[in-house]
């Protein structure tokens, strides 16, 4: 009984459906998830992706050797109070503000926005990332059953990259198969060269405590992207060849910014085919579009992670709402973290019960900081 005037009073001064700016989210991962979270409430939001569920990437590596944990980091995409469109993105029309979207239930269809929200992520070689096939969950763990078999009828294995994905592949496949003779390599003179001394020397020691072979300093051979690998290994620029039964490619993404370049001036896509933004998020040119995450480039150059994914997220929200009050736009990253650089926070799993924390300056290693990725998983 108590509810029903309360109701009755939020629906009278409920703003109009017709008065609520329309805000278009591209991509359900950490940064569009953020964006509907917060501005679901006071605009009319569309979420659009190709997928219908949320994959914590960050934790997916250990679905190589532990099929069981990828019900742990999947979940079916938040409702709240905002439509969601399953279907690929595929150009915009900046002058008309239309979004083009090919769906598989109803064809082509264009959506309308006032603000549009580029947040489609990378892409990955491999399964590491989900493909434009895996729409469903079922269809994800389809792929996922199919790279357990395949690790682990392996004796040996080949990652190529020494970065933080090829470590820590390496380290899931050493934690649950030791038997399995593991190399990496890398042009690299040293394995994840873009982070602290006392990380890259706690990963080296934990790989070489368990016989992984290091190849580093070596480039492949060939010329990229037409690099001399295939499915039995790779060959190296010396002549060397590194064979194994299963081979991974782990040296860097791709951003998924294709689908929409085409529709935009040249000045707005650099030339590894990342989205341009200014300082405010907004694309070069379009005050109304903003891009976060990994399919962007700003003047900061920060590590790529889900974490600053999220902080770009907060940034766009709060400028889009200081749009519609007229107020003046804050910039990245000082308006949001109130410093010239986000902090450079990271974990590198090395298995199941060892990892390296980083913390700006502060490095912690060993199984605290693989409890720390444990709960951030939780």
């Amino acid at each position: 009984v108590i509810q029903i005037p309360v109701q009755a009073y939020q629906t009278l001064t409920a703003k109009p459906a017709r008065e609520r700016k329309r805000v278009v989210i591209v991509g359900a991962s950490f940064a569009g998830l953020w964006c509907q979270r917060n501005l679901y409430k006071d605009f009319d939001v569309t979420v659009v992706d190709y997928k219908r569920y949320f994959e914590y990437t960050p934790g997916i590596l250990r679905v190589f050797v532990e099929l069981r944990h990828l019900p742990r980091i999947t979940s079916a995409l938040p409702k709240l109070s905002s439509k969601f469109v399953c279907g690929e993105a595929i150009g915009i029309n900046a002058n008309r503000r239309l979004l083009q979207v090919q769906t598989k239930s109803d064809g082509l269809q264009e959506i309308s926005y006032d603000y549009l929200l580029i947040g489609t992520g990378s892409s990955y070689a491999g399964s590491i990332k989900p493909s434009r096939k895996e729409v469903t969950s079922s269809e994800r763990l389809a792929t996922w059953t199919s790279e357990f078999e395949r690790l682990r009828r392996a004796r040996t294995v080949l990652i190529i990259g020494g970065g933080p994905v090829g470590v820590e592949l390496a380290g899931e496949i050493l934690t649950k198969y030791p038997e399995k003779k593991v190399t990496i390599t890398d042009r690299a003179e040293d394995l994840c060269e873009a982070f602290h001394p006392n990380t890259r020397s706690h990963i080296k020691r934990w790989l070489q405590k368990r016989r992984c072979n290091l190849v580093l300093g070596e480039s492949i051979g060939g010329k990229y992207p037409d690099l001399a690998i295939d499915s039995k290994g790779c060959t190296l620029r010396s002549g060397r060849r590194l064979s194994a039964d299963a081979v991974y490619r782990c040296m860097g993404f791709n951003p998924c910014a294709k689908w929409v370049a085409n529709s935009l001036p040249k000045e707005c896509v650099d030339s590894k085919g990342f989205l341009i933004v200014n300082d405010h998020l907004q694309l070069k040119g379009f005050a109304n579009i903003f891009a976060m995450g990994d399919v962007m480039t700003h003047a900061s150059n920060e590590i790529k992670l889900g974490h600053t994914a999220e902080v770009n997220a907060h940034l766009v929200v709060d400028n889009l709402q200081r749009l519609e009050l007229k107020r003046p736009l804050l910039s990245y990253p000082y308006g949001v973290v109130g410093a010239r650089c986000t902090p450079r926070v990271y974990c590198i799993s090395l298995g199941k019960y060892d990892a390296s924390l980083g913390f700006n300056w502060l490095i912690v290693n060993g199984p605290i900081a693989a409890i720390f990725k444990w709960l951030l998983e939780w």
